[in-house]
């Protein structure tokens, strides 16, 4: 409101522009009082209505200079660019939301180009790797160098000793030692490695014994014993035979060679106490299953001499 409508807006209150607000509120609860009269003609609803418009007037002016003091202290450290600080707040309190929106899906393109060309990169990596010899579930208490390769590093040195071999594939599943206390973080190692052995099929599973015990319950073990008693016979005493009973004939079978003294485990860059190697029952490498249940056969103390 200009200067002219504010000096009107207070003559038609009857009161100086230097008024008080005190005083503007005073004349307000009057004229309050007023219009609540039942005896009220047309001229005095009028003239009463008109002073209430000027009061909101002059009240209204009065709050926006306020808030026009608040903002110039608020801009004024700006300086000069007081003015485009103040359009900037303006736009991001106008449109705070679109931005947050706009900035989120910005972040998620980036994210999912990323995540894409890593795929890519991945694929094109394991493209150019050789086939596949073995793929090994490895479960139990075992822990590899994490700073020196860690899962890589195990298998490199796995395929190398191994004659033939260029490629075995290793997923570890960290299972906590049996008979503690179990924590939250074990419970849930355990809840991993029960989903993972459920949807998937490697070619043979290494485990310690209490990890054995626990597996060979399921059935996913193939009974090893016509290799035990054919091809491996010479290699083997009743200490390297891991044996359990089976639910379909209630019998006695060989499902384990425990091949844990062999001098090819000492070689291997791993934290263990047992190696318990399994065949699955529709393992596709069987030949080359056996083939390194042999190799570490041949290599264990008595066989070498």
């Amino acid at each position: 409101m200009d200067n002219d409508n504010l000096k009107q807006a207070y003559e038609v209150l009857g009161l100086p522009e230097n008024a008080s607000r005190e005083e503007l509120e005073r004349e307000f609860d009057i004229l309050l009082r007023k219009s609540r009269s039942r005896n009220l003609d047309p001229g005095e609803a009028e003239e009463i209505e008109r002073k209430i418009q000027a009061y909101k007037r002059i009240v209204e002016t009065e709050e926006q200079r306020k808030l026009a003091e608040l903002t110039r202290r608020r801009y004024e450290k700006w300086g000069k660019f007081a003015g485009t600080a103040e359009k900037v707040d303006d736009f991001f309190r106008l449109y705070r939301n679109y931005v947050i929106i706009g900035i989120i899906a910005i972040a998620a393109i980036i994210w999912g180009t990323n995540a894409y060309l890593n795929h890519l990169e991945e694929q094109k990596r394991l493209a150019a790797l050789p086939p596949i010899d073995l793929s090994i579930i490895m479960a139990g208490n075992y822990l590899t160098d994490d700073q020196n390769g860690g899962v890589d590093a195990l298998e490199q040195t796995m395929t190398a000793q191994i004659p033939g071999f260029q490629r075995v594939e290793i997923e570890m599943l960290y299972l906590p030692p049996q008979g503690e206390a179990l924590s939250t973080a074990d419970i849930a190692y355990q809840q991993k490695a029960m989903a993972v052995i459920a949807s998937t099929s490697p070619d043979i599973y290494i485990t310690d014994a209490p990890t054995f015990e626990w597996l060979s319950n399921g059935g996913a073990f193939l009974s090893l014993d016509d290799l035990v008693n054919g091809e491996l016979k010479d290699l083997l005493t009743e200490n390297n035979l891991v044996k359990d009973v089976s639910d379909e004939d209630n019998t006695e079978h060989v499902y384990g060679i425990k091949v844990t003294n062999s001098t090819l485990v000492k070689e291997l860059p791993l934290g263990y106490t047992d190696l318990i190697i399994s065949l699955r029952v529709d393992a596709k490498n069987k030949d080359k299953a056996i083939t390194m249940i042999k190799t570490y056969l041949e290599n264990l103390p008595k066989a070498a001499e």
